[in-house]
């Protein structure tokens, strides 16, 4: 799933390129993503991960400046590097970070309650800002990014994060004392929200409404994962480096 995810992503991500920019070579970034994914299930721990996944992306950027300096064609020759290398990191990587996070441990069922955790809470994010900001929401957060997210709605995505938190801590086994993840919760309600404007300054940026249109009424499939792609990554980093669970 994550590998399909992924190979959908890069193709809506790199259609986000400027036209004045040219094309991408979306086969290399496609093959570039799936050994990111595969890399990741492949790595047995945090180093492993790293090293594997760094290994990848500097073989993908010789082969992606090879390309460059052989058949790029455009007018905007850095905005279409700074897309063809980032593009990769942005969903290949970012996304393999839940397969890691999915072996935290070295057993199944913490890292299955972790990753939970940080789909669950970015869900509840997302929803406590869109509600909180249709009812309160009265001051503009980004209205040149994004006009209909509020500070309001902002503060109640946070709180939302805050209360799932404290749930799934006594819901799922997360080993790991209770202020440690309210801690990890209210990381992830900051950090899903600035994942949600990123890609709403790209769309700006590309002038699209939508990454794509592959979920039909919701758009592509950047448009739901613009909050995973950096929650994830942030609960992994804390689970497994920061705030260790009892026994790692």
């Amino acid at each position: 799933l994550v590998l399909l995810v992924a190979v959908l992503s890069i193709r809506e991500f790199y259609r986000l390129l400027p036209q004045d920019a040219g094309p991408l070579p979306t086969a290399l970034g496609v093959l570039w993503v799936i050994a990111l994914v595969l890399g990741a299930q492949a790595a047995s721990g945090f180093n492993s991960f790293l090293l594997i996944s760094s290994a990848i992306w500097l073989a993908g950027a010789f082969f992606a400046l090879l390309w460059f300096i052989a058949f790029y064609a455009g007018q905007r020759h850095l905005v279409a590097a700074i897309y063809l290398i980032v593009g990769p990191i942005y969903v290949g990587f970012l996304l393999a970070h839940s397969l890691a996070l999915r072996e935290v441990g070295g057993y199944d069922a913490l890292g299955r309650s972790w990753l939970l955790f940080a789909v669950l809470v970015t869900f509840a994010t997302d929803m406590g800002a869109f509600f909180a900001g249709r009812s309160l929401g009265r001051h503009p957060m980004a209205p040149a990014i994004s006009p209909g997210k509020t500070w309001e709605g902002s503060a109640g995505g946070w709180l939302c994060a805050v209360v799932a938190a404290l749930i799934l801590d006594q819901v799922l086994d997360l080993a790991m004392v209770g202020w440690k993840v309210v801690v990890i919760g209210a990381t992830v309600g900051v950090l899903a929200q600035c994942g949600d404007l990123l890609e709403s300054k790209l769309k700006r940026i590309s002038n699209v409404k939508d990454t794509g249109n592959v979920i039909p009424g919701h758009g592509g499939v950047l448009d739901r994962l613009d909050s995973i792609v950096i929650s994830v990554p942030a609960v992994y980093y804390l689970v497994a480096t920061v705030f260790r669970p009892y026994g790692m």
